[in-house]
């Protein structure tokens, strides 16, 4: 009633729960309406449009500064790996050290999703995506946003290398009417998806028994997860160098 976007409520222990209301998105999951050319596309231009908005933007208050990719709360993963996994905390190293090289420009680096995959967004009658749970949004490299939805979207494909080209045609299209990105970044997706991929192996020795999986989804990722991770398998060996011309 007093208009506030966010209530606190005391708890009794001397702390508060924040309390907020949202509009439920119109739409359905992507798994149940299905995914078509022009729905990548679309996917590609609520990116771009994200991130050009962002390159224009300034905080109005320091205290509201969202994190950079490498805060300690971002990358606090690598402590969820076991002593057996010394080698892939060190490959986790590696990556986040390689990329704190890379340059950061307004025209590469700013306010992020993050996590845009499919299970945080709903798609309308229209065609229509709406893109929530920002609860991961940070200051990194706008061709992360990109890596990530690659990452999941891709999992499962009959032709991985077949469906990534077809894929990343029709994003980028999209992404192209709304930012223009420097094509030179499409030669980083590798390290970003090996970022990921590490990050979503510590995830799941932190929420699962790694040594009797009953959740499906879990299980078929970790299959030769490791030795994948510990030998620098590519998660994706694609030229994405070819696509320079889409952007």
């Amino acid at each position: 009633d007093s208009g506030q976007l966010v209530e606190p409520i005391a708890d009794g222990r001397d702390e508060h729960f924040l309390v907020t209301a949202f509009v439920k998105a119109r739409g359905r999951p992507p798994w149940e309406v299905g995914w078509t050319p022009d729905r990548f596309e679309a996917y590609g231009q609520l990116l771009g449009r994200m991130h050009a908005l962002t390159q224009g933007y300034r905080v109005p208050d320091s205290a509201w500064q969202r994190p950079r990719w490498d805060d300690d709360v971002m990358l606090d993963v690598g402590q969820f790996l076991p002593a057996s996994e010394a080698v892939a905390a060190a490959k986790l190293e590696q990556v986040v050290a390689y990329l704190r090289t890379l340059p950061q420009d307004d025209d590469s680096f700013g306010l992020t999703h993050f996590d845009a995959h499919g299970a945080n967004l709903l798609i309308d009658e229209d065609g229509t995506i709406t893109l929530f749970d920002f609860d991961d949004c940070c200051y990194c490299w706008f061709v992360h946003d990109i890596a990530i939805v690659l990452f999941y979207i891709v999992m499962g494909a009959e032709d991985e290398l077949a469906f990534t080209e077809t894929f990343l045609t029709h994003f980028l299209r999209g992404y192209r009417r709304e930012n223009r990105l420097d094509p030179r970044w499409l030669n980083e997706i590798p390290h970003f998806l090996k970022l990921r991929e590490i990050d979503m192996y510590a995830i799941i020795h932190r929420s699962f028994d790694v040594d009797n999986l009953d959740d499906p989804w879990c299980e078929r990722y970790m299959r030769d997860r490791k030795r994948r991770i510990e030998h620098d398998v590519p998660y994706l060996d694609f030229d994405f160098a070819s696509l320079a011309g889409l952007l």
